[in-house]
């Protein structure tokens, strides 16, 4: 089965990490674009943001990384800047317990190996490379590698439950406009920058991706 590579959009992560527990059999890399501490304080904000006819929020936190840590498909890696990001990517490949599973899978109809990436844009956003040039040599790189290794890819960028109301996280992400070059490399005034053209990251990260449930309007832009 080929592989494929799609946008999921959702809100939080635990409804992204409810997806990927729920909806994929295969080995799943889960690539965590933040430190480990960020991650468990913005996965224990938003469990305790949930309604409160859910259950005891310790249990949930603990169900929740018990299940990932307790997992035999899925593997966590944290990668805290854009150079982790990068050089992670270059050297992304299934393990051999994954090859065996796919193998098996493959004569079953079932899917590749998953490759699942959490708030990459927010990753690059404050960078000089939050630009088409900058988030074009992350996506191509990941699109490059899973396609060569025979992986599913999917992104997902989730809001900061400990500032839920930042306009700059989130699906928000997917619709903000970003300029064609680095601003590293931005030299000379706008003209020197295409003048002072932009892009909505969609729109670039549609060369490679099927984009799924948006709740956004295509007119709903936020500019950079």
């Amino acid at each position: 089965m080929e592989p494929t590579r799609k946008i999921y959009c959702c809100d939080w992560v635990t409804e992204f990490l409810q997806y990927i527990l729920d909806t994929t059999t295969e080995p799943v890399s889960l690539i965590i674009c933040s430190t480990r501490d960020s991650f468990l304080v913005n996965l224990a904000l938003t469990i305790q943001s949930q309604p409160k006819h859910t259950p005891n929020i310790q249990e949930l936190l603990k169900d929740t990384i018990g299940l990932l840590a307790n997992s035999t498909r899925v593997r966590l890696i944290f990668c805290p800047t854009l150079e982790h990001l990068r050089a992670y990517i270059g050297v992304l490949r299934p393990t051999n317990d994954d090859n065996v599973q796919h193998g098996t899978a493959a004569g079953q109809n079932q899917r590749p190996p998953l490759v699942a990436i959490l708030n990459c844009l927010a990753l690059h956003l404050p960078t000089s490379e939050f630009s088409a040039q900058g988030l074009s040599r992350t996506l191509a790189a990941a699109v490059e590698v899973t396609s060569q290794k025979g992986m599913d890819l999917v992104l997902c960028e989730c809001r900061d439950a400990a500032s839920s109301a930042d306009p700059m996280r989130g699906e928000a992400l997917w619709y903000a406009q970003v300029p064609l070059l680095n601003s590293a490399v931005r030299t000379g005034g706008d003209n020197a920058a295409g003048g002072g053209l932009t892009v909505p990251v969609k729109s670039i990260a549609q060369r490679w991706f099927e984009c799924s449930g948006t709740s956004r309007s295509e007119t709903d832009t936020t500019i950079i």
